[in-house]
């Protein structure tokens, strides 16, 4: 007997970001107007969890108006749809797991965005973006989680990064149960979709780090990933991608170049790119 679809938590879904979901339903930043997002049969703006078409004269509030919105279905097939999507990459897929293990609390935001711009050096307009975007979140350890995804931004699970020292003078640091970083991680920008360069670092710290500190090589081809440490061959999931050059910026430090060296033998097209004077591309960021 088939089994009834099963219907997520609400409040977990009023937690989820539209900006995310709209990219999974196919839409991609306008340009010229970073508010607005393009597919053919729709233009939307944005704001916090509001959202209008400006073909159809219409909007909305929430991910569940948005998917009925884009999807052209009522509420409650909605709702199934994020609890319950079908094996189709043109289908959102449910981030409901993610959320469940490791919700959103507003509350503990303003001590995970003061962590990561005083004292990781982050700027705070990119991490406030991230956080719009559904990259960055605070979870109820008041630990920054980051969002990892595959190629067609579907949620594999996060890092988390401890905001307060342990004894011993040491950050909590793991990924969340579940989570399978051979299938996808933390990357930038976030409406890439067909890019030919990857910048590699260890962290989700160390990418946003490089995007910051490697301006030059922001291109509209170019993504920056976190492997989520140090591998020595290109994760599973980058393979979506037809890419032409790989850039492997693990730390300046023996782990870092041992793993660098051992990817260069496997993937001709690889190059090593060692954070110039400083051990990682966040103390980079620090030191400037």
């Amino acid at each position: 007997m088939p089994q009834s679809p099963q219907f997520p938590d609400l409040a977990l879904l009023r937690q989820l970001p539209p900006v995310p979901l709209a990219i999974w339903l196919g839409y991609r930043q306008d340009p010229e107007d970073p508010r607005r997002w393009k597919r053919d049969d729709s233009i939307l703006s944005i704001n916090h969890g509001k959202f209008f078409d400006h073909l159809t004269h219409t909007g909305g509030y929430g991910v569940i108006d948005l998917v009925a919105h884009a999807r052209s279905c009522s509420d409650r097939e909605a709702i199934r749809l994020l609890a319950n999507p079908p094996d189709d990459r043109s289908v959102p897929p449910s981030p409901i797991q993610a959320l469940a293990e490791h919700p959103h609390h507003p509350a503990n935001w303003p001590v995970v965005r003061d962590y990561l711009t005083s004292v990781r050096g982050l700027p705070g307009g990119l991490v406030d973006r991230c956080r719009q975007l559904g990259l960055i979140q605070a979870d109820y350890r008041r630990n920054a989680l980051f969002l990892g995804t595959d190629a067609y931004r579907r949620p594999t699970g996060a890092e988390l990064v401890g905001t307060f020292l342990r004894p011993g003078g040491s950050r909590f640091r793991a990924l969340t149960r579940g989570s399978r970083k051979t299938q996808g991680s933390l990357w930038l920008p976030v409406d890439q979709a067909q890019p030919d360069t990857v910048i590699l670092t260890e962290s989700a710290i160390d990418t946003l780090s490089a995007w910051c500190s490697l301006p030059e090589l922001r291109s509209s081809g170019t993504v920056f990933v976190s492997s989520a440490g140090t591998t020595p061959q290109l994760p599973q999931w980058l393979w979506r991608w037809n890419l032409q050059r790989i850039l492997c910026a693990f730390d300046a430090d023996a782990s870092g170049d041992h793993s660098a060296a051992r990817l260069l033998q496997r993937h001709p097209n690889a190059q090593r790119l060692r954070p110039p004077g400083a051990k990682d591309w966040n103390d980079l960021l620090r030191n400037h």
